[in-house]
């Protein structure tokens, strides 16, 4: 955590285990049980994303481990699962899914339920937002709408009202997703970076393999800035994570916000 203008910025990465980071970010021969040691010790990245809880529940013997493997100080945001998202009728089990956090509850700092293109706005599907938030109330909540249509004044009135955080996501200007929409919501404001990749064309032609450049850099900071007059807590999750690109950026950002703190 880094404390800029009096508020809390939390800044990471999307998942930390990728082959593709041994060379750019992990030492070569880097065991997967020593990365999150070398991300939040060696490298002092203090926030991650726990992503891999989108394909599977957590169990309180992997949140242990992650515990145990990592710094004290690292904090965590909390991808929900891919059924949630798909099914509403699910959901009733989310107090297992909590259960298997529980070894590093403490350090968990938000949850985040990132929707996809085909999730437009519609009655059934606030209704089915509104569920999850009543579900993981415990805790910061957000969701990534990745359908631009979302992003009219009624639905996003609809949202505030719910108390719902909107995550603001910078996509590829050529995507056709969700428009760069900075603003905090319930005190706390969630950006998560994918880069503007020329191959990312569409919602069906994802592409993550993007370097920030410090003049984009320096404009999240300006956007993230600007929230923290607002915010008690700007989280801010690197996602480009192709070729180590993610912890590359996440690492400059930190410099340079701790550069502007010592100015």
């Amino acid at each position: 955590m880094i404390l800029f203008d009096n508020t809390p910025f939390h800044i990471g990465t999307a998942g930390y285990k990728f082959d593709d980071w041994t060379g750019p970010f992990y030492p070569k021969f880097t065991r997967n049980e020593e990365m999150l040691g070398h991300y939040s010790k060696e490298k002092g990245l203090k926030f991650l994303e726990l992503t891999f809880t989108f394909y599977a529940d957590p169990t309180e013997e992997i949140t242990t481990n992650i515990a145990e493997n990592s710094a004290d100080d690292l904090m965590f945001s909390v991808r929900l699962p891919k059924r949630f998202l798909k099914n509403p009728s699910s959901i009733f089990d989310a107090s297992r899914f909590k259960n298997g956090l529980d070894p590093i509850y403490q350090r968990v700092k938000a949850y985040f339920a990132d929707f996809f293109f085909g999730f437009t706005p519609s009655r059934a599907n606030l209704d089915h937002i509104a569920a999850l938030r009543d579900r993981f109330s415990d805790k910061p909540f957000f969701v990534e709408l990745a359908n631009r249509g979302w992003y009219k004044e009624k639905y996003i009135e609809e949202l505030k009202k719910l108390g719902v955080g909107i995550v603001v996501c910078d996509y590829p200007q050529g995507s056709g997703l969700a428009p760069y929409f900075v603003q905090a919501f319930e005190r706390n404001a969630y950006f998560r970076l994918y880069g503007n990749s020329p191959k990312w064309t569409s919602h069906e032609t994802r592409n993550l393999e993007y370097d920030y450049t410090e003049r984009e850099l320096k404009r999240i900071i300006k956007d993230a800035s600007a929230m923290s007059a607002i915010s008690d807590n700007v989280f801010i999750s690197f996602c480009n994570s192709a070729q180590g690109y993610a912890p590359k950026n996440a690492m400059e950002l930190s410099k340079m916000l701790r550069d502007k703190n010592c100015e």
